[in-house]
């Protein structure tokens, strides 16, 4: 990586040692502060004691590393890495050296409430667009979490608790950057009565950073075939705009929560089949709303949570493959799809702290979901996987060869959970999950945890849980689409770890955390690949992985704090005998932040380590890579900033490996990129 031009250094030198620049007061939150935590067991407590492997990421930490989307939020924990996919609208987050097609493998909620789309089990589809100011933290426990939280919650649970208390201002922002990027947002907060509303806007339109791809599927196909239909080398299709809006009306016992977002003209990326797609796009509209009441007397606390959501998604003018395409498609392999999705959650949980040293929890839940296609139109069949041409693009939804146009699954839970202290300083908290699914029947998952507060400063955290990855409708139930044939037989896939973890806090402002872990997974889901272009999924995976993740934070003066991560993991395809692949073996991130009033000043440098194939692909190892980011705000005045978010200031040429081996290369990331705010607040 080239080193930093002389003059940017001592700039920063410089910039230290300024005698005339006031130190602005010291860190909202400062590391000698309790920080507390929802997501361990469902109720707060101290994240130093609670009985998991957590992270919170603060709206304070959100506006001070110039974040910008969940994407870049979750870049902050250690274990997780974010990589990109041939659907430039849906990145991969591997934690632990798991991964998915949609990310099933990780669960992802918004203030309690599952997030996820039931056909594909795609994530980022059903969270949409989340206005980042809505956003009060992000709670993230790594680890198997299935006991409390059900289906997913198999790598990591991620919760993204919004606003409900009043901001001290309203707050506007208008920015703009590379690759043609503007985005507008609106926060603002009223008391009515003894209802406090909080709401929040966000708008944004790009042409996104639109990567050059060498080779694609069809390079591949064209050269098993003879044809020359692909269209690489060539601009993947990236263009997307975006709105959310968010806003929650919260009483003495009470909240609604309302939102909305919608994608327009969101690009296909490199193309959904790996092949690039100029045309096709799609577009999505969701609203939602989540009503929760809350009670306490005594030793009785009762929670109740009713949510419904609705999804209509469609794909416009999608070419799987391009024009020329198996020498049968003169206009390529096109679909076009519409369909809606609707879910209706029901969950209540009942606390009781009435037994000397014990907190007992227990919970019951449903949920139904279907989807429904609208309308199907397509130009081809399958035909043992392989795309036959029909003649021009015709309706399809009712065809009686492609499948039933209805999806549907319902669910309905019971969970038992015990915190029991043994001794002041011991916790041993127990817990037990049923699940049953109508399609492919019921599922169990335990933890255990023991937690030691050895000193003040020195906590031991013993533990165990289960996870499982519920398979997708589209999955078990057959409908025509390239590149998946569907397993009516597929089964959830289940993984058991155990994990060691320490937190000290040797002074006020130093803490470090550090944790060891192992897991084994048993009827894993592989998509299996003969050589043609369509996959299976199948329940044949076996994996077994260990490593550790520390990181640490330090207040070097009351204004200037450093912090950091390293993540090690190494996971075994026991099924082959060879690395797991793709998740790097090793990622580290450092990041200096000062406060210097008027200035804020952030630098982040992030490092990702060696990894592996998968064992299916014989292409040498991706390189390894290490990224610089600058973040650095001014305040005018306490109703006027301004921010410059600098990405990758190198400008160093990095590829991110492709997933899987349906894509042939590998997918170039940005290069330098600028990104300028205005924030105004009233």
């Amino acid at each position: 990586m080239p080193r930093p031009p002389r003059a940017i250094v001592v700039m920063m030198a410089c910039f230290l040692e300024c005698p005339l620049l006031r130190a602005q007061p010291e860190f909202e939150q400062t590391l000698g502060d309790i920080e507390t935590v929802s997501i361990a067991t469902g109720r707060p407590q101290s994240i130093q004691t609670a009985p998991s492997v957590a992270s919170v990421i603060t709206a304070e930490d959100i506006r001070n590393t110039g974040a910008r989307d969940l994407v870049d939020i979750l870049r902050l924990v250690p274990g997780f890495y974010i990589g990109q996919t041939a659907n430039a609208a849906a990145p991969v987050l591997a934690v632990r050296g798991f991964t998915s097609a949609f990310n099933q493998t990780t669960l992802l909620m918004i203030d309690g409430v599952p997030q996820n789309e039931l056909v594909l089990g795609d994530r980022f589809m059903a969270l949409g667009k989340i206005p980042l100011d809505s956003i009060d933290r992000v709670e993230v426990i790594r680890g198997p979490g299935s006991a409390l939280y059900g289906a997913d919650a198999y790598s990591a649970v991620v919760n993204i608790i919004t606003r409900r208390e009043i901001p001290e201002q309203n707050q506007g922002v208008l920015s703009g950057g590379s690759h043609d990027t503007r985005n507008a947002r609106l926060l603002a907060g009223q008391r009515w009565g003894e209802t406090k509303v909080v709401g929040a806007l966000e708008y944004e339109e790009t042409d996104g950073y639109a990567p050059w791809i060498e080779a694609d599927q069809q390079s591949r196909l064209d050269a098993l075939l003879g044809t020359e239909a692909s269209l690489a080398p060539g601009p993947a299709n990236t263009h997307r705009q975006a709105f959310g809006a968010l806003v929650n009306f919260t009483g003495p016992q009470t909240t609604l929560g309302l939102r909305a977002s919608a994608w327009r003209d969101l690009g296909t990326g490199i193309g959904i089949a790996a092949a690039l797609d100029p045309v096709g796009q799609s577009e999505s509209t969701l609203v939602e709303g989540t009503f929760q009441w809350r009670d306490q007397r005594e030793a009785w606390t009762l929670n109740s949570t009713v949510n419904s959501r609705f999804l209509n998604f469609q794909a416009d003018q999608w070419h799987f493959f391009p024009p020329g395409a198996f020498g049968r498609f003169p206009e390529g392999v096109i679909y076009n799809a519409e369909f809606d999705e609707r879910f209706l959650r029901w969950n209540g949980t009942l606390g009781y702290a009435g037994v000397a040293d014990h907190d007992w929890t227990f919970g019951v839940g449903a949920e139904w979901g279907e989807a429904e296609l609208q309308a199907e139109s397509r130009n081809y069949t399958l035909v043992n996987g392989i795309p036959l041409p029909i003649g021009p693009v015709q309706d399809t939804t009712q065809a009686p060869d492609t499948g039933s146009p209805t999806f549907s699954r319902n669910l309905w839970f019971a969970y038992l959970q015990d915190e029991w202290r043994l001794h002041p300083d011991w916790t041993f908290t127990w817990g037990l999950r049923y699940d049953h699914y109508s399609d492919f029947g019921d599922t169990v998952n335990p933890r255990a945890a023991l937690v030691w507060n050895a000193r003040h400063d020195l906590t031991v955290k013993w533990l165990y849980g289960r996870g499982f990855r519920a398979p997708t409708p589209l999955e078990r139930q057959p409908r025509q689409i390239p590149a998946l044939q569907a397993n009516p037989a597929l089964q959830p896939e289940q993984v058991d770890a155990i994990e060691w973890a320490l937190d000290y806090h040797p002074r006020l402002d130093l803490q470090t955390r550090l944790n060891l872990f192992y897991h084994e997974t048993d009827q894993q889901i592989r998509y299996q690949n003969d050589g043609g272009p369509t996959f299976r999924p199948e329940n044949v995976g076996q994996q077994t992985g260990r490593g550790l993740e520390w990181e640490g934070a330090w207040d070097l003066t009351p204004h200037t704090r450093l912090s950091g991560y390293y993540a090690y993991q190494k996971n075994t395809d026991e099924t082959t005998g060879a690395d797991a692949g793709y998740t790097p073996r090793h990622q580290a991130w450092v990041q200096w932040q000062s406060r210097l009033y008027p200035w804020l000043f952030t630098v982040q440098a992030r490092y990702v380590g060696a990894r592996d194939r998968v064992a299916e692909d014989p292409r040498p190892p991706p390189d390894t890579y290490a990224l610089l980011d600058v973040y650095t705000r001014y305040a005018f005045s306490k109703h006027l900033e301004a921010s410059l978010d600098i990405r990758n200031l190198f400008d160093v040429e990095v590829e991110d490996a492709g997933v899987g081996t349906a894509f042939p290369g590998d997918i170039p990331l940005p290069g330098r990129t600028f990104y300028f705010s205005l924030i105004g607040r009233f």
